[in-house]
């Protein structure tokens, strides 16, 4: 008793006075940086949240608010009823509070795992110009819902397929009003192409015109999904795009 006494004094003045806290290091790169000890194959390492069941969740579900987000929990048992923050708990696993209700940190099948737009819908406003002839990603910098642990980056807008599986995708270009007519090319993939699970269109010219496109298809894990075009002929003014990816069956 006394020893755990003397530990936890020792990790809770180290909380006070250090910026990092370090488990088997005393050089921590990070606010907590545990370590494991791999040489010590009679050890297991890693980090275990709170193991509850959902039941268990449910009654604490009052004590949960904004102050709580971010925390992680391990579902253990689904047995019994939801309350609405743990409507979307639906298997064991690990789960995240975003503010309002727990969600899966691993893709679930039938999930809307990515959503990202390039603008608000503005018909005149130009928000991405596609230059002319030649294949272009299309820029997405509102992400609107990023689940189940794909990487969107943001920097070259390519998302990492989570997990494999059969994802079907659905997008959107919008060109601006008035637009001259020009055949336009529109598919997601991992590289910039004319494939054949693209879409050909030609816009009429006049008016706002939307090119929308659906794909159902496998991707490997760690895939680079892109949303892309082509403008034949004269370059593209752009007002809006979007980007709609969902795990139909991960493999």
């Amino acid at each position: 008793m006394k020893q755990k006494l003397l530990f936890l004094s020792i990790f809770i003045c180290g909380l006070y006075f250090s910026q990092n806290v370090g488990i088997n290091t005393a050089d921590p790169q990070i606010t907590l940086d545990v370590r494991g000890i791999p040489a010590d194959n009679t050890k297991p390492d890693g980090l275990i949240a709170p193991r509850l069941t959902r039941a268990q969740l449910n009654a604490k579900a009052s004590v949960y608010s904004a102050a709580q987000t971010g925390a992680i929990v391990y579902i253990t048992n689904i047995a019994g009823g939801t309350v609405a923050s743990t409507v979307q708990i639906t298997t064991l696993g690990y789960y995240y509070f975003d503010g309002t209700v727990w969600k899966s940190l691993e893709p679930k099948a039938g999930t809307t795992v990515f959503t990202a737009t390039l603008g608000t819908g503005a018909g005149a406003t130009t928000n991405f110009t596609a230059g002319t002839s030649t294949f272009v990603t299309v820029p997405l910098p509102a992400v609107v819902k990023n689940v189940g642990g794909g990487v969107w980056n943001a920097a070259n807008n390519t998302y990492a397929a989570p997990v494999s599986g059969t994802y079907i995708i659905k997008s959107t270009i919008r060109l601006t009003d008035g637009s001259s007519s020009r055949n336009v090319y529109q598919a997601v993939n991992t590289v910039n192409s004319d494939i054949p699970d693209g879409v050909w269109q030609t816009n009429p010219g006049s008016g706002r015109w939307t090119m929308l496109y659906t794909r159902i298809a496998y991707f490997n894990q760690g895939d680079l999904m892109r949303l892309y075009m082509y403008s034949d002929g004269s370059p593209a003014t752009v007002s809006d795009a979007s980007l709609n990816i969902s795990l139909l069956s991960p493999n």
